[in-house]
């Protein structure tokens, strides 16, 4: 479960991945000063690295249960079963990436308002503890709808504008389903979601996957601009990997 030991870094190569490990890549950005409030995000970013185990399992058992009959006999594959997972891996990943934020970001302990998942929102915080974040160097790597439609490819979204917009498609997914509401009529301004017929859309088991690593590039990100070094990013848990899910994610400008 833990193949990379305590201490040392391991780059990710895109390799076969055949269950859920940790992995840790190495960033190389001119070393900022260490701020007071490092130590909390320190502290943040490990416990984003445990929420995120779960969804991560989620993953790999989407693609475990490809091919697998269901009690009633039923193909697992391809079914509402298997489809309702990947829901259940992305709202789980949302709400650890704002649990981080939250925990990061904590200007009074004492306080107890929410911070959404709003670059606007998180920068302005960040500014009231004299840190960038969200800035314009900023970026995010995640899976998308390739050229054909169905096969989807890593995508950067990069600049605050391009942010933005993803993170918006995203909240208002969240929104939708926490209401219980149709996922499929969520907007698509950041092109990151599965067209559908009648103008709908759809998050598939590669876009929710894809949030995972843009929650980690976040998290990571925010360590650095605190004055944080590589050492100081955990381990992130990375799902069971093959074929076209195992392609090496692109580099981003501040982290490589």
């Amino acid at each position: 479960m833990l193949p990379v030991g305590p201490g040392k870094k391991k780059r990710w190569q895109g390799s076969l991945l055949t269950s859920s490990i940790y992995w840790q890549v190495t960033y190389t950005i001119p070393h900022m000063p260490a701020h007071s409030h490092l130590p909390t995000v320190i502290q943040a970013a490990n416990s984003l690295a445990d929420g995120l185990v779960n969804p991560s399992l989620l993953v790999t058992l989407h693609r475990d249960i490809e091919g697998l009959d269901g009690k009633d006999g039923e193909p697992l594959g391809r079914s509402s079963k298997q489809y309702a997972l990947r829901w259940g891996i992305f709202t789980m990943t949302y709400a650890a990436v704002e649990a981080f934020f939250n925990d990061a970001l904590s200007l009074d302990p004492s306080q107890t308002r929410h911070l959404p998942l709003n670059p606007d929102r998180l920068r302005q915080v960040g500014q009231q503890l004299g840190v960038q974040i969200f800035a314009d160097g900023w970026g995010v790597r995640t899976r998308t709808p390739g050229a054909a439609g169905n096969r989807s490819r890593w995508r950067v979204y990069s600049g605050t504008q391009e942010l933005q917009a993803y993170l918006a498609d995203m909240r208002k997914l969240r929104n939708i389903l926490s209401h219980g509401g149709d996922p499929r009529l969520v907007s698509n301004d950041s092109g990151a979601l599965w067209p559908l017929a009648g103008g709908k859309h759809s998050m598939r088991l590669m876009g929710a996957e894809g949030f995972i690593q843009a929650c980690c590039d976040l998290a990571a990100q925010t360590v650095l601009a605190f004055g944080g070094q590589s050492d100081d990013c955990p381990r992130w848990p990375e799902p069971g990997r093959s074929g076209l899910s195992a392609e090496r994610p692109p580099p981003l400008a501040l982290l490589s």
